[in-house]
């Protein structure tokens, strides 16, 4: 028996300018997920994942290394998840999946976005040792920084620079952690439509890219809360008018603080940055799912 396990992630800026060359903040996550392989005796390829109620959410069964798909819950799923096994065997021709059960658990619900694809891709890429980030561009897409979260141990400094990914393990510990907090937004956003649609509707200039290298440099160093509010300010108004949609934060105006979206706008978790009264703030308001950075944050 095998077992792999790799972190979810948080992006805390630069989303979408990221994929330019932006300097971003990758947060990996305490929940992740893991990938266990046991030996079978028969050619049979079965695939099972379990939801974090520990709850089957995903399974398929391969008639053998030909990858032909027997039988599964969800025909969606089952053809991602075939292109990226034919994506490995294209990548390392040696390597054989046959009479293998492949079980996967997940520390978070699959829906909250804190990535379930990319956990996988990157346990799928040390169990075949292979090049995650390879696997990742040939099937999913993105910057690669859930890659980098994926296997780091703390938060990351990360940018794309000619192809060439670029990752500084950081610290990042304010001394206001505990006014920092996760909300999940009670609906999930697909962050490959997302970025898809990013690229059709907005232009980078390098001027906004340099802006927001900045101000990701500027929030690694906030010195007070107040200053970090400033600059999460800041970042959400120029992500703002880039997508032409008005920042999360207007939709509690009588929140005593400040609110970030996190990745993709629309879904998934939102930063809320306040008193530390705010995750009952945010119950009450219908968002029962929150976490403190304590609880949330590998660090």
């Amino acid at each position: 028996m095998s077992i792999y396990k790799s972190n979810g992630k948080i992006l805390l800026s630069s989303e979408y300018a990221v994929l330019y060359g932006a300097k971003a903040i990758g947060l990996p996550t305490k929940m992740g997920q893991s990938l266990i392989i046991e030996n079978r005796n028969d050619k049979h390829i079965e695939w099972i994942s379990y939801n974090i109620d520990k709850k089957i959410w995903f399974n398929c069964l391969f008639k053998d290394d030909s990858l032909i798909i027997e039988k599964t819950n969800d025909q969606k799923i089952a053809r991602k998840l075939l292109r990226i096994l034919k994506e490995v065997k294209k990548l390392n021709s040696s390597f054989l999946i046959t009479g293998k059960t492949i079980k996967t658990y997940l520390d978070f619900d699959y829906k909250w976005g804190l990535g379930t694809s990319s956990t996988l891709i990157n346990n799928i890429s040390e169990w075949a040792k292979i090049n995650p980030y390879t696997l990742l561009k040939n099937t999913f897409g993105g910057s690669g920084y859930d890659i980098a979260c994926a296997s780091s141990k703390s938060p990351i400094l990360f940018s794309v620079n000619k192809n060439k990914y670029l990752v500084e393990l950081i610290e990042f510990n304010p001394k206001f952690k505990g006014n920092l907090f996760f909300i999940y937004q009670n609906k999930s956003q697909n962050s490959q439509k997302s970025i898809l649609e990013f690229k059709k509707k907005s232009i980078l200039e390098k001027e906004t890219i340099d802006q927001l290298s900045n101000l990701t440099d500027r929030l690694l160093i906030a010195e007070s809360l107040k200053e970090f509010t400033q600059l999460i300010d800041a970042h959400e108004k120029i992500i703002g008018n880039l997508l032409k949609i008005n920042p999360i934060k207007m939709k509690f105006p009588d929140y005593p603080g400040t609110v970030k979206s996190l990745g993709a706008w629309g879904g998934d978790f939102f930063l809320a940055v306040g008193p530390r009264s705010s995750l009952k703030y945010f119950n009450d308001k219908g968002f029962k799912i929150g976490f403190t950075f304590e609880e949330f944050i590998l660090n």
